[in-house]
């Protein structure tokens, strides 16, 4: 499991937090950082993408479904202040393979998690959607009130899951909607190859072996610290603002495709390195930045990780479990 910086500590009291995708990259780092914060944590995951290993010592774990309206039988002892939803496939590429699947994932999965809390008097709920909601953008840097316009199926759930979201902010459940932008950090599954430029591009790296490069080198995306992500969840979480509210979860800074490389390559230690080009994956953005205005007025948050600092961090981690790996 990796190691979470610390994280100032809520005012609130001990509270029991269900976290969905809690086997998962992100899932994880939420979940550490709950537990050191003393909170008690309960990760629900099908483990179809999340490993067991990446669940944190202290939380309970509970295998499921949550697309299945019938798997919900087994949270009917859980008693949550609150629920954090992280689960669903992650990849745009993949979601044209089984587009059933995804819409499961997402909206189905969403749907039945929300209508448990109503019945269940869970009265806080926040999701995770997708910067990928936005498709290309009609300007930059794409704010809150851009219009959402799918390219994959991946993003068309995300948006019938926020509408979903935001429905039920109306019957009771205090709801935020996070978009995240291009969340890479310590610890995000290096052999997934349809899912995280950094971690598909390191990957590579790491074998020594030529980076492949789907798409043009003038490509851009908004990179976001996974440590800066989970600050931003959790200054979230108890501030009203944030209710009935939408944040972009990004760092405000544009990096090509061909900026990323060097990058890399410079957290690595190469002053050159092979890269084969190949044709964009279906559904693929050419570039997204975010505007962060309204997350810093509402939340006072703002990203204090630099790229070059975070691919430092995640190179040093991979090439340390690397070498006790071997």
């Amino acid at each position: 499991m990796v190691e979470a910086e610390p994280v100032v500590r809520p005012k609130a009291a001990r509270r029991h937090i269900v976290v969905t995708g809690g086997a998962g990259f992100i899932g994880s780092h939420l979940a550490t950082h709950l537990i050191r914060l003393g909170h008690r944590v309960t990760i629900l995951d099908d483990l179809s993408t999340g490993e067991l290993e990446n669940i944190p010592p202290g939380a309970a774990f509970i295998q499921l479904d949550l697309g299945q309206r019938q798997e919900y039988g087994k949270l009917a002892p859980l008693k949550a202040d609150a629920v954090f939803h992280l689960a669903g496939q992650s990849s745009g590429e993949a979601s044209f393979t089984d587009p059933w699947k995804d819409c499961r994932s997402h909206v189905l999965s969403t749907f039945w998690l929300l209508e448990w809390c109503r019945m269940q008097q869970v009265n806080r709920f926040i999701y995770a959607s997708s910067m990928a909601t936005y498709g290309e953008p009609r300007y930059l840097p794409v704010d809150e009130d851009h219009p959402q316009q799918p390219l994959t199926f991946y993003a068309a759930g995300k948006i019938a899951a926020e509408a979903y979201v935001k429905l039920y902010q109306t019957l009771g459940v205090n709801t935020t909607i996070l978009r995240l932008f291009s969340v890479y950090g310590p610890g995000q599954n290096l052999e997934n190859q349809q899912q995280g430029m950094i971690s598909i591009y390191l990957s590579y790296l790491l074998a020594q072996e030529p980076i492949v490069v789907k798409g043009s080198q003038d490509r851009f995306r908004d990179f976001i610290y996974i440590d800066d992500l989970v600050r931003a969840w959790l200054a979230a979480w108890e501030n009203p603002a944030s209710y009935g509210n939408i944040y972009n979860i990004a760092s405000g800074t544009k990096t090509t495709v061909a900026d990323l490389l060097v990058a890399l390559k410079n957290a690595a230690g190469y002053t050159d390195f092979p890269v084969i080009w190949e044709d964009n994956t279906p559904g693929d953005q050419h570039g997204v930045v975010g505007d962060t205005t309204r997350v810093c007025r509402d939340l006072h948050w703002r990203p204090k990780t630099d790229l070059l600092t975070g691919l430092s961090k995640m190179v040093e981690y991979e090439q340390r479990r690397r070498k006790i790996g071997n």
